[in-house]
Formats: C-alpha cells, structure tokens, sequence
C-alpha cells in the first residue's frame, strides 16, 4: 500500500507538471489524466535500462571528445564517472539514459567553465574599505589645508615627536575590529557645527527669512507681494542659471510672482523675470535632452555636444558669480546688467533650444534630423548676419556630423556597411545574389514609405555617387582588383574647420561651404575606385571587344558577314525545311558566320517553344511566323552584364528581330532574276507585268530606304555616340546609364517602342506583302509553264529555243533541283491560287499604298506630337517614305 501511495502521488505531481492541471483548475480531466497515467505505469512490460548501453555509449562520448581534441573536456568526464561509480545505485543508469537522450550536440556546445557554476559561491565579505570612502566620511576631502606644507617653525621639541610617535605606534598595534570601528564611527554630535561668532548667524538668517516670510496685507486685508532686496534676486536668477535650485524659480525656469523688488515698479520687475523665465526654460530644455539616454551613436554624440556647451555656459555663469562673491573691485548689482552678460553667451544656446524642440516636437524623427535641423538653423544665422550663431551651430553641425560620416567612409572606402545601422541611407540585401545582379540588387538606396530618400536633406544630390563609389569597391574586391584605400588615392580627411569661421567663408552660402568640402572629400575616393573599375572592365574584361561583337551579331554592321548567316537560314525556310530551327545547325552556322569576331564560341542559336510549333508553311509566307522566335546569344561574363543590363539585352534582341524580318523581305524581292523578256528582238509586254515590276521595284525601294535610314541615320549615329559617352563616363553608374539611353533611343528611333507599335506592324504588312508578291509571280510563271507544256504536246515542232525561254524567270541558285522546289512551292502558295495574276497584283498594290500612307501619316502626326529626340528622325523618315506614295486619279 505504501508503494501505491506513493505511485499515486508521484502520478499526480507529474501530470500536474507537464499538462499544468491540478485537481482545483480542472478535477475531471486531471482526474481522467492521473487514473491513464496510472493505468500505464501498474501495467508496463518494458525491460529496464541496459546499464552496459548506457555506459557503452559514455565511454564512446569520452573517445569522441579526445578524438576531436577536447581532452579536458574528456578528463573531467571521466573524472565524474569514476566518482559517481563509488556512490551509484540500481536508479544510475536510468537517470543517465534520460541524461543522454536529453543531449544536444555536447562537443559543440560543452564548456568546461560550466562546471564552476556548480560551486558554492564564497560568502560576501562586504565591499572593500577603500581610502576615498574613509576620506568623504572624515571630511577629509573637503579639508583643502590637509595636504599644506607643515610649518616646524616654533614646534614642539623632539621629545614631544618621540612621543607622539610612540603614541601612534600603541594605537597602530590595537587593530581589532572593535577598535577600528570604535575608530571610525562618529556619533550625531560631531557633525555639530559650533558658530564662533552668532552676530553674523543671525544676520544670515535674516538675510534668508523672506523665503519663507508670510505675504503682508495692506490696511484693506489685500496681500501683497514679499519685498526682497536685488541682490538677493540676482543670486537666485544666477541659481537658476546654474540649473540649481531656488525659491524664485522652478525647475522649467517658470517664475514665482508672490514676491517683488524693493524700488521698482511691478511692471519693470515683471518684465525682467519674464526675460529671465524665458532663458530659464531654453536651458531647461537642454538640460532636461541632456539627462534623456541615447542607444544611437548618432544622438549619443549629439547630447555629448549638447552637455558640453551647457557646461562651458556654467562655467561662464560662475564667472559672473565671482564678481559678486569675490569682490575684487566696485560692482554695481542690476538685474538688467546680468541680463546684458548673460545675453551673448545665451544667444546660441537659445538657437540651439529651438532646434531641439523642434526635434521633440516631430512626431516620427528620424535619427538623423537633427543634422538637417542644425543645417538650416546655419544657413539662416549666416543669412541674418548672427556671426556668433553661424559659427557656434557651424561648428556643432560639424561635430555631430563626424559620426555619421563614418558610415560614409567605411562604405566608401570598404564597400562594408556596419551591422545593424539603421540610420545609414544605404542598405544590403539578406538572400544571396548572382555576381551579374550584384551591382543593381545587391545594395541599394533606403527609402520611406512614401519613396523619399532616407538621408538628410543637404546629403541626397551625393547619395547616388556615395552608392556607386562603394559598389565600384564590391565589384572590385569580388574581381581580386582590390587594393586599400591608402594604395587607391589615401584617406582624405574631410577638412571643414576654418573653411566657415574665416572672414572669407562669412560670405560664402553655408551649403556652398558644405558642399565644396564634401564634394572635394567625396571626390578623392570616388575616383580611384571608379578609375579602377573602369580600368578593369576595359582591359580586363574587354569591354570594347563585347560591343563590337554586339555591333556585328545584333545590329549586323557587318552585312556580308550576316547575309550569309541569314541566307542558310532563309534557304531552309524556302525549301521547306522542318528542321530549319534545329539549334546545332543554327549555331555552326553563326559561329562561321561570324567567325572574326572576338570569341565566337560564345554565340548559341536556338528558336523559341512558340516558333517550333509553327507550321514552315506558315513561316514562309510571313515574316511574324517563325523569325520573332529566332534567339541569338553571346554569353558574357558577369562583370560585363553588369553594364549590359539584362533590359538592354532584350532590346537587342528585339533589333535583331526587326533587322531579321526586313532581311527577309529584301531576300525574296532577290530570289529571282530576270533571263529573257524579248523573242527575236520584239519587247513582250503586258499591263500584268508592269504592275507586277512598278510593285517589285516599289517594294525593293521601301526595304533599301528603310535599311538606309537604319544604317546611316539610326544604328551608325547612336553607335558613335555610345563610344564617346563611354570615354567620357565618370564611373560605371554612368556606362551603363549611357548604354541604356543608346538602347532605349535605338528602340525608339527604329519605330519598335510601344507608342510606335501600330506604325511597326504596317512596316511588317510591307514585308509580307512583298512575300506575297513573289509567290503571286511564281504562281503565274508555274501557269505559263503549264500552258507552253501543253502547247508543246500539241505542236508537231520540236521544241524550239523561243519555248525554252518562255519561262522568263528561275533561281537565283541554278545548281539546285528546281522540280523539287517548285512541287514545295505549289504548297505554300494557296492564298493567291484561286485569283488571277491581275487580281492579286491589284490587291496587293492597294494594300501596299494604304499601308505606306498610314506609315507616312503616323510618323508625322508623332512626330509633332511628341518631345523626344527621336521625333526629327522620325519626320525624316516620313519625308523619306513620302516619295513613294502615287496619287491616283
């Protein structure tokens, strides 16, 4: 019975502990708990704990602890187990199995010096008994005579020395504590103060009873106001100065009216204490920032700076005490000259109590606003022509601002943000970045929520450089290129004193001062990182060599070049082939292509999901099928993406496309050459075919004029532009602002920008009309063939040289089956089969004017109606294309 009561009651407190029920909270589910737990426990048939495991397993956490060399840490285990061996029990190795599953990482996370929290602490023997304690209960350290020189003159003889060296040798021997605390306590008696003389006690009291005089009333029962002398006032004014206590006055300077000046009228003592209330609350302003704790550096130094001045102003203060205490020569005791020598040293610090009221009174402030605060509060002293505000606010701006410029600094000349600065306007981003993304995502500009800079105000025109100078450092150090700041151009001080406290800087505009020396600082490390940076993206990377390849890939600068790499592909799609896009073939056909270009090896070809699926049929016949999937890559390091944008990229591509589809156009306006239009000197002519040439030569004038336009007023200028912009670029922020305006201009120029998208689908109505032309031409001419084949089957001549070459027109290429290519042809040339040659010329013509007259009517209505630099070259191509277009009567 006893060992179910206790059972029960062990039960009871364990449920109680790990469910945190008891009996009086929730009786019936403590009571279902209890009686489960119970149930388990009477009934359990699990073995007890394998003690030879658990010792197994110790001893192999003492190998592991030598093996990783922890061996203290081993020898004080093995140290306890030998112990706990000698006084162990049949409960041991239960209690150390729950030891052990209770283990988290030992070999880390152990620490001998653990082990000595498990020691008694000592007994607290008191504090220490040092000698500035005994001096401050003795008194001895307001004794200023103590450490005099003795004067022996007249003294006591020898013998009397003898003695009273004998006498403190006895009382030295007695050391005892009753002794020495019989020694040092005093009774309340010795702190009695006996006035040698009590005439002037009295009078010190008299001088000091209007403190607490009660109020005279005049003979109608009204009271009055208590008379005091004004030296009396002025020491309580000069009090209040000090920020000490006293009876004129509170704490928050706020005068006390029950009292009056002997000899002045109400109204002039009124006045006067108002003034003195008034210097009274400015300082306790600054007094009471100057007890508020500050956890940011940036506001630690500026109530460091703060308590200074307060106490060089005390200071001042005492001074004028001492002319009233220590009265060296006459002085005359007025209210109103106190107030005269109080002013000036009153002025800045009343300028500087607006600022930090100002600062109290925002209801969100940043840390850094008081820089800004300090900022104007200079520029508006020097405005008014207050020289001694300007240059005590200059010069405090200055001190403060030396903290957070150390921020600046370190990321200026580091690349490194110090960890957990809120207060810096630049931050970093916690994922992991690609090193191509580092440079546009790694770091960037904090702004609030309402998109506003998160820096002072005077600081905002130089925080993008700032941003760039440190980026330029990252980039270096992930490059290797990275030197110290000493090697790259010294740590430039950043030399403000004097600049506005000399007779010149009083003329000069505060900011102006500012900004020409942090200009100058800043601009000492801006240009050895970005110089560097430069240097290396040019040299090392080739930089120059990337655009020139970009030039010849993408812009086809290099027509040769890309017309033979284009015609394979164009081949492939006139013959039909499915395979056109296979990307191994494209890709060998680039790399001959452009073999002279510097590594060729980086291009890859390949053709988009969408462009796969399309039907080559499809593709032949229009230029919006197959080609606007066509990709071309050069793969670029990453140091160059950071220049080349990954936006810019995509407008390259989006050129390229364009070039491809007009490329195209021009390519089937080729195909076919003229062979014999003339029999036995007689012109064969028809109105078909006229039409048919006026539209051939329309179509070739359009695709030459628009290429032209491209070439010598679009593509040649801006790639000009782009390499002196590059030359002339301060830092790498620059390079690539510089080439992403040459993109975005590039894109708009050649009409592909969204606003100039209806313009850019009848350009590529043109292309497909001229398609559509040629199939229509090669319809016809399958048409003759067909008639001079029946002609010939009809005929009992043989076949004459004139009936050979009725078929006026073949292949640009004669070596290739033209059977084969005419039975591909007939496929993909449906859309004109049931119309006649004249039909389909018709059609095609009133198309092709309808459509040049939209192109030519839009780039001039955008062209007015637009502000951007792309509007000239836009009304010139209008003028360009307008000769074209025939009225027809």
């Amino acid at each position: 019975m006893a060992f179910a009561a206790t059972l029960s009651a062990l039960t009871e407190e364990l449920v109680q502990v790990i469910t945190s029920t008891s009996s009086q909270s929730d009786p019936n589910r403590f009571n279902v708990l209890r009686e489960s737990s119970l149930r388990k426990l009477r009934h359990h048939n699990y073995l007890r704990t394998n003690q030879f495991d658990v010792e197994e397993k110790l001893n192999g956490f003492e190998e592991h602890f030598r093996v990783v060399n922890r061996d203290g840490l081993a020898d004080a285990l093995r140290e306890r187990l030998d112990a706990l061996a000698q006084i162990s029990n049949k409960w041991t190795p239960d209690i150390l199995h729950l030891l052990l599953q209770l283990e988290d990482q030992p070999v880390k996370k152990s620490k001998l010096t653990d082990l000595d929290l498990l020691n008694e602490p000592d007994e607290d023997s008191g504090p220490p008994l040092k000698w500035d304690d005994i001096a401050k209960e003795e008194g001895w350290d307001q004794d200023r005579d103590l450490w005099k020189n003795v004067n022996f003159e007249g003294g006591s003889s020898e013998d009397d020395d003898f003695e009273s060296a004998s006498d403190i040798s006895s009382e030295a021997e007695n050391t005892s504590l009753s002794s020495v605390e019989a020694r040092y306590q005093k009774a309340a008696t010795d702190f009695l103060v006996e006035s040698q003389d009590e005439s002037q006690l009295d009078q010190v009291r008299e001088t000091q009873h209007w403190r607490n005089a009660t109020a005279p009333k005049d003979a109608a029962g009204r009271t009055q106001k208590v008379s005091i002398p004004e030296s009396h006032v002025v020491r309580e004014v000069l009090f209040m100065l000090n920020g000490l206590e006293n009876t004129l006055f509170d704490a928050r300077g706020v005068p006390s009216f029950h009292y009056q000046l002997k000899n002045t009228s109400w109204e002039a003592y009124k006045a006067l204490l108002g003034t003195y209330s008034e210097t009274g609350r400015q300082l306790s302003v600054l007094r009471e920032f100057t007890k508020t704790p500050q956890q940011i550096p940036l506001l630690q130094v500026f109530r460091e700076a703060v308590e200074k001045r307060l106490g060089s102003f005390d200071k001042e203060i005492s001074k004028l005490q001492a002319r009233y205490v220590d009265i060296q020569q006459d002085v005359v005791i007025s209210l109103a000259r106190v107030l005269d020598d109080v002013k000036p040293h009153m002025q800045p610090l009343s300028c500087l109590s607006g600022i930090i009221q100002q600062l109290q009174q925002s209801k969100y402030p940043r840390p850094f606003h008081y820089l800004e605060l300090l900022f104007d509060a200079a520029g508006i002293s020097q405005l008014e022509g207050n020289d001694v505000v300007y240059e005590y606010i200059a010069t405090l701006f200055f001190e403060c601002f030396q903290v957070y410029l150390r921020s600046i600094r370190l990321w200026m000349a580091s690349g490194e943000l110090i960890d957990g600065d809120k207060t810096f306007f630049i931050s970093s981003s916690s994922s992991q970045i690609p090193k191509s993304q580092v440079w546009k995502d790694q770091f960037t500009l904090r702004k609030t929520s309402d998109g506003i800079l998160y820096a002072p105000r005077f600081l905002q025109p130089a925080a993008s450089k700032i941003l760039t100078t440190g980026k330029s450092v990252v980039v270096l150090k992930l490059l290797g290129k990275y030197q110290t700041i000493a090697t790259l151009g010294g740590d430039q001080p950043l030399k403000l004193d004097g600049d506005f406290a000399t007779k010149f800087g009083l003329f000069a505009p505060f900011s102006e001062v500012f900004n020409n020396a942090f200009e100058k600082w800043m601009q000492s490390k801006h240009h050895a990182a970005s110089t560097t940076l430069q240097h290396t993206l040019y040299e090392s990377c080739s930089l120059w060599s990337v655009l020139s390849a970009f030039q010849h890939i993408y812009l086809m600068s290099d027509g040769s070049r890309s017309d033979l790499f284009l015609s394979a592909i164009f081949n492939n799609i006139d013959i039909l082939n499915a395979k056109w896009h296979d990307r191994f073939n494209l890709t060998s056909l680039a790399h001959e292509a452009f073999g002279n270009i510097t590594n060729a090896h980086r291009i890859s070809v390949s053709v988009l999901a969408d462009g796969l699926a399309e039907d080559v049929t499809e593709i032949r016949r229009s230029v919006r099928k197959g080609l606007p999937s066509v990709r071309i890559i050069y793969r670029l390091s990453w140091p160059i993406r950071i220049v080349l944008s990954d936006e810019s990229l995509t407008q390259y591509q989006a050129v390229f496309i364009f070039l491809l589809q007009l490329r195209r156009a021009s390519s089937v306006l080729h195909r076919y050459r003229l062979v014999s239009d003339s029999v036995a000197g007689t012109s064969i002519t028809s109105s078909e075919q006229a039409i048919y040439y006026g539209l051939r030569s329309k179509f070739l004038w359009f695709c030459n004029t628009l290429q032209s336009y491209l070439s010598t007023l679009v593509l040649g200028p801006l790639t000009d532009q782009l390499h002196v912009d590059l030359e002339q670029a301060d830092d790498v922020s620059d390079m690539i602002t510089s080439h992403s305006t040459f993109t975005k201009q590039m894109i708009s120029e050649m009409c592909l920008s969204s606003k100039l998208d209806p313009i850019r689908q009848c350009i590529l109505d043109m292309f497909d009309l001229a398609i559509r032309l040629q199939d229509a031409r090669q319809l016809e001419a399958e048409r003759e063939q067909e008639e001079d084949q029946e002609l010939s089957r009809l005929s009992v001549m043989s076949s004459s040289p004139m009936k050979q070459g009725s078929r006026r027109y073949m292949k640009s290429g004669d070596e290739e089956d033209e059977t084969f290519l005419l039975e591909q042809d007939r496929s993909s040339m449906m859309q004109d089969r049931e119309k006649t040659f004249a039909e389909a010329l018709r059609e095609i013509r009133a198309d092709s004017d309808r459509q040049l007259r939209f192109i030519v009517s839009g780039l001039r209505g955008v062209a007015r109606a637009s502000g951007e630099t792309a509007a000239g070259k836009w009304d010139t191509l209008a003028e360009m294309l307008e000769v074209g277009i025939q009225e027809r009567r």
